[in-house]
């Protein structure tokens, strides 16, 4: 939503401190320990399942345990940093994170097993939200997209590196080995955290006590911007109401229709994207791949889907961050339709998959662009937390949809023609979104417009027009 920027974004330099360098490297830290953590059951499943003896039926309900924790996390956890700030709120989600996946890699039984996944599906639904707005306010308006896209690349590292921990230690240690890993990369980051991580600037400048103040010239003195206290307060003096309710503020007029649109792209960018996540090996098997091969693709998926964050970053400020996020759903329900109809030649497929991951995923780090755009500091945390949360009920009816199909008889063009077909939504609730987002910049360049030529209007003039 290039249209519409988040003017309090205002005291924001071109150029950046150090210390933002080491905020935005801690948060890609942070991230990357979060898609290791993600994995972490995952790769311990097979053994782990083995060596309990479990049930396929409770394996499921330990990785829903993790889904279902970071709804929560998103919906009611993360937006509490608008109230609370978001500092407490991050490291009280990086401890208990690690103190969950060190016990994780003791515990004795599958209740405790499960309790523990969803402590760190909590953990990781507030993260995800607090981590995406630290960036974008720590970061340069230059260098804002690009430090969004590469915190989302950081993700893909962190599987990527927890599978490489996994090839090393499940064997010759055993799955607990994969948590207790885990949860010391957690350590360290909860560690870094509390040496380098400030409070939000913004908040500080809203909830003005005189502490806050302090505390608010002494991150300028860090950030090499002296009066960051009269930058910010000004900048915000352009924001919503403060005292407002932060959920109000999401429905508020100005916010509302745009809100709703974004809600409904998150939702069904998800049942789309998780299907693709998790069915996409099986189709491929069922294609003709070889197993193996089919495997490999998330290799292939994976670094498309890393290129596709980056390409949201480089090009979204050019384009427009709304245009360009509804350019990449349109291009991704025209690949799937190319890989519906594409015969089984294993090169093909492969290249089409890791184009439509490549629009997927570069879609994904589009929708937090346009929502740290959208939203002022004092609801920030709130939009990010809804549109992460609609991500994830999407994220559960996705692979549903998905398995519905396939145990029903539809073949691989008539699943991915209904996919791209819900991939359509997506591309034209942004684009509707990006609509108003322009609407709502006209009105409010004719509103000052017209302010400004009644403040050069002489005194007297004004009050014949007025009479």
């Amino acid at each position: 939503m290039a249209a519409v920027q988040n003017k309090s974004r205002g005291w924001s330099p071109e150029t950046m401190s150090p210390y933002q360098y080491a905020i935005i490297a801690l948060c890609c830290i942070a991230n990357i320990a979060d898609g290791f953590d993600v994995v972490s059951l995952a790769l311990a499943a097979p053994v782990l399942s083995t060596e309990w003896a479990m049930d396929p039926a409770v394996l499921g309900s330990l990785f829903s345990a993790a889904a279902v924790g970071l709804t929560v996390g998103a919906f009611l956890v993360a937006p509490q940093a608008d109230k609370l700030g978001r500092r407490p709120v991050m490291l009280i989600a990086l401890g208990s994170l690690a103190a969950a996946l060190l016990l994780t890699s003791i515990v004795s039984n599958i209740w405790q097993l499960l309790v523990l996944r969803f402590i760190t599906g909590i953990g990781l639904g507030t993260l995800v939200v607090c981590l995406n707005t630290t960036v974008a306010e720590f970061a340069s308006e230059k260098m804002r997209n690009l430090a969004l896209a590469i915190l989302h690349t950081g993700f893909t590292v962190g599987m990527i590196l927890g599978s490489g921990i996994a090839t090393l230690v499940l064997e010759p240690i055993g799955w607990r080995a994969i948590f207790f890993t885990a949860g010391l990369l957690n350590v360290a980051t909860f560690v870094l955290g509390f040496m380098l991580l400030g409070e939000s600037p913004a908040f500080l400048a809203a909830r003005k006590r005189a502490r806050d103040l302090v505390k608010l010239d002494r991150l300028g003195k860090r950030m090499r911007i002296l009066n960051l206290r009269e930058l910010v307060i000004s900048g915000l003096s352009t924001s919503a109401d403060p005292s407002e309710g932060k959920f109000r503020m999401l429905l508020s007029n100005d916010l509302r229709n745009r809100t709703i649109l974004l809600w409904l792209a998150s939702l069904t960018y998800a049942i789309v994207g998780y299907f693709l996540m998790n069915w996409k090996p099986t189709i491929l098997a069922n294609a003709g791949l070889s197993p193996t091969l089919a495997a490999a693709s998330g290799m292939v998926t994976g670094l498309c889907g890393a290129l596709g964050h980056l390409a949201m970053g480089i090009w979204g400020r050019k384009v427009g961050e709304g245009r360009l996020t509804a350019i990449f759903f349109t291009a991704s329900a025209v690949t799937l339709v190319m890989f519906g109809l594409q015969p089984p030649v294993p090169i093909i497929l492969l290249a089409i998959a890791g184009l439509t991951t490549f629009f997927v995923v570069g879609a994904y780090t589009g929708l937090f662009l346009v929502s740290v755009l959208m939203y002022p500091p004092a609801a920030q945390n709130t939009g990010l937390g809804f549109v992460v949360g609609f991500g994830r009920i999407g994220a559960i009816i996705g692979p549903m949809i998905g398995g519905f199909l396939l145990s029903a008889g539809f073949d691989r063009m008539a699943t991915y023609f209904i996919f791209s077909a819900i991939a359509i939504i997506p591309a034209i609730t942004m684009h509707m979104a990006n609509r108003l987002a322009a609407r709502d910049l006209r009105a409010a360049e004719e509103d000052a417009q017209a302010t400004a030529n009644l403040e050069r209007t002489p005194d007297a003039e004004r009050s014949g027009q007025a009479v």
